[in-house]
């Protein structure tokens, strides 16, 4: 026995008691014994929770990008329907301008030409060769339009009816060499026709020709129809005086207008079917 307690085997034993022992007497003075494995496994469990929330947080951040998805495409629908209601609202108001427009003009011209009878139409056509502008319009013979009626808008003459339709016809503008038109400079009182011309359709001017040489006629004068052939009434704006000169021939003169109507971009027109003095034309729009 006195070998036994004197050997390395008990002094191993003795020495592993110690270290139980300590371990024993550390773990009651901070909680217990039932703590010990606990804390051995959650050290254990360390690396696998933060695998976890790893793996946890790939997921959240990938469906949540199919519901953000979802979400931004239902408030883009939403924005494409708000868009398209405020277009439909500005084609409303820009349609009830136009109408506005349209009326006050009706209105003005009845109140100056109170024995006018006259048809409202559109342009629905525009001859792209034609450098003098010609369009089409969308009433004819059915609505009571006739050969060499006046067409005109709010603001003045554009030209007349060359061709019609049962429901459409054709304009000729006031910029074109075919039409011949009375004419009178109001200040001056001068006479002369208005035609117009390949290089002056470019500048969307027409021309005042055969002025006597000794006119008074100066820029910025206000033209009308003279009205003494019946194809015309008398006073419809033609346009302005933008400068005249002495005609090649040396004895007349001539003067560039300026069209009063807009006829390059005119959307609407009026057309005059009848009025004081009016007869039907036979060769000519006057």
């Amino acid at each position: 026995m006195r070998d036994f307690f004197n050997s390395l085997r008990f002094k191993i034993l003795m020495a592993a008691l110690a270290v139980i022992t300590g371990i024993l007497i550390y773990s009651a003075s901070t909680g217990g014994l039932a703590t010990l494995p606990e804390r051995i496994f959650s050290y254990a469990l360390v690396p696998f929770q933060k695998l976890s929330a790893v793996i946890s947080d790939g997921f959240t951040d990938f469906f949540s990008v199919f519901f953000d998805a979802r979400k931004n495409y239902e408030e883009n629908q939403e924005l494409k329907e708000e868009i398209a209601e405020l277009r439909r609202q500005l084609v409303d108001y820009e349609d009830a301008v136009t109408e506005n427009e349209r009326l006050k003009e009706i209105l003005e011209l009845k109140e100056h030409n109170p024995d006018i009878q006259f048809q409202d139409a559109g342009v629905i056509g525009r001859d792209p060769s034609d450098q003098f502008g010609s369009f089409t319009i969308d009433k004819g013979t059915v609505y009571g339009i006739s050969v060499y009626d006046p067409v005109v808008t709010g603001d003045g003459l554009v030209g007349y009816i060359s061709s019609v339709g049962p429901t459409y016809a054709k304009v000729t503008t006031i910029l074109s060499p075919e039409t011949n038109v009375g004419a009178m400079e109001i200040r001056s009182k001068t006479t002369g026709n208005i035609t117009g011309s390949i290089e002056l359709a470019e500048k969307g001017m027409t021309r005042m020709e055969l002025l006597p040489r000794d006119s008074e006629m100066e820029k910025d004068g206000l033209v009308v129809t003279a009205g003494t052939s019946g194809y015309y009434p008398q006073g419809l704006v033609i346009g302005t005086v933008k400068s005249v000169r002495l005609a090649d021939s040396g004895i007349t003169k001539t003067a560039e207008i300026e069209p009063a109507a807009d006829i390059a971009s005119v959307k609407h027109v009026f057309v005059l079917t009848d009025f004081l003095g009016k007869q039907s034309g036979q060769n000519s729009a006057e």
